[in-house]
Parts: structure tokens; C-alpha cells; sequence
């Protein structure tokens, strides 16, 4: 994958679109966090709103904030996209438990999980979890280099007290969105992928 070239097509896409991208995934959080109870249950739904916003951005160099809402229209596809996010996320918890290196790998494994799943409505929970599995294979230190490339951008965030986040965040959330739409053509799909602005 090269990482440079994932990079260049998040940066030119966001020309123009930055700011709006970053009120975008703003927008989210706070949506997510209105009411704090059901914060844990909305909040992978949004960020999947997000990721049409970013798809958008990244072919047609537009942004649209109605995409954030997409799932809502279905529930019985964002409740499916809650609870891959709650497996991934417990998966993730007991490898880390039972030993700090498991739980890296299978963040990394079924890290594309809940992408996965948010582009195809009819997958089983099950089979989205496969499937990151199988995407990832050979590629779990790949995608672990290039989250690690961005170490850089996350300590001048510290160090300005999260400030420059908010410039950096809507170039790595879109490059983390390229990453994953360029390793599916790599890898090919074994589900037909629908996109969710047409379901």
C-alpha cells in the first residue's frame, strides 16, 4: 500500500473542504453525546455517517452533512453496525486482557469490521468480522505502519493542547477512509458492497 499516495488523495480531496469536514465530524460527537446513556449505542452510528461524508469528499470532492444520518433510516442495519462495533471492541478488550500483543492484532484484524458491515446491509454480523479478518490478512503491520505515521500529527496535538487536532483530524480520519476503500480493491470483496447512500 503506498502510504504516500493514500496520504496525497486525503490532502487534495480536503481543498475546500476541510473546515467543513471537521464541523462534520464535530457535529458527530456532539450529536453522540447529547444524551450520555446512549452515547455507547449512537455513537458507531454517526461515525459511520461520517464515513459516507468522507467517501463523498474523497470521489467527489464535496461535502454534505445529511450523510451523517444515513443509518437512522434503517434500524435494523445500524443496530447491525452497533454490535460488530461492540464485538470488535470486546474482542479487542479480552486480547488485551489475557496479553497486550493479542489485543493489538486483533484490533488490527477486524479493524475494517464495522466499515465493512456499514457498506453492506445485508452481511451477517458474523460474516463482516470474517471478512475484516480476511482483508487484513497480510496487511495487519501495513495498517499498523501507517496508523504509526501519524504519531507526529497526534503529539503536536498534545503538545497544543489538542489546538492542532483540529486541523489534522479531518486529514487522517480521510486518509484512515482511503486506506480501507484502497485495500478493498487490493483484496477484492467477497460480499456484492452497497453503497449506504442508496439504502
Amino acid at each position: 500500500m503506498d502510504f504516500r499516495a493514500l496520504k496525497i488523495e486525503a490532502k487534495e480531496a480536503l481543498i475546500g473542504n476541510r473546515l467543513m469536514f471537521l464541523l462534520v465530524i464535530l457535529v458527530a460527537g456532539v450529536l453522540a453525546s447529547v444524551v450520555p446513556p446512549l452515547a455507547f449505542i449512537v455513537s458507531p452510528i454517526l461515525m459511520m455517517g461520517v464515513f459516507v461524508v468522507g467517501k463523498q469528499i474523497l470521489k467527489e470532492k464535496k461535502v454534505a452533512f445529511e450523510p451523517i444520518f444515513t443509518y437512522f433510516r434503517d434500524l435494523e442495519h445500524a443496530l447491525k453496525i452497533f454490535v460488530v462495533n461492540l464485538l470488535v471492541g470486546l474482542i479487542v478488550i479480552v486480547g488485551l486482557i489475557l496479553f497486550i500483543i493479542p489485543g493489538i492484532i486483533f484490533a488490527l484484524r477486524y479493524s475494517q469490521a464495522v466499515l465493512i458491515i456499514s457498506e453492506n446491509k445485508d452481511m451477517d454480523i458474523m460474516d463482516a468480522l470474517k471478512e475484516s479478518r480476511r482483508m487484513m490478512q497480510g496487511y495487519k503491520m501495513n495498517f499498523f505502519i501507517f496508523n504509526l505515521s501519524f504519531i507526529g500529527h497526534f503529539l503536536l496535538g498534545f503538545i497544543t493542547l489538542g489546538i492542532y487536532l483540529l486541523y489534522a483530524l479531518p486529514y487522517i480520519q480521510l486518509s484512515m477512509y482511503n486506506y480501507y476503500l484502497n485495500l478493498k480493491e487490493v483484496k477484492g470483496s467477497s460480499s456484492k458492497p452497497m453503497d449506504a447512500e442508496l439504502a
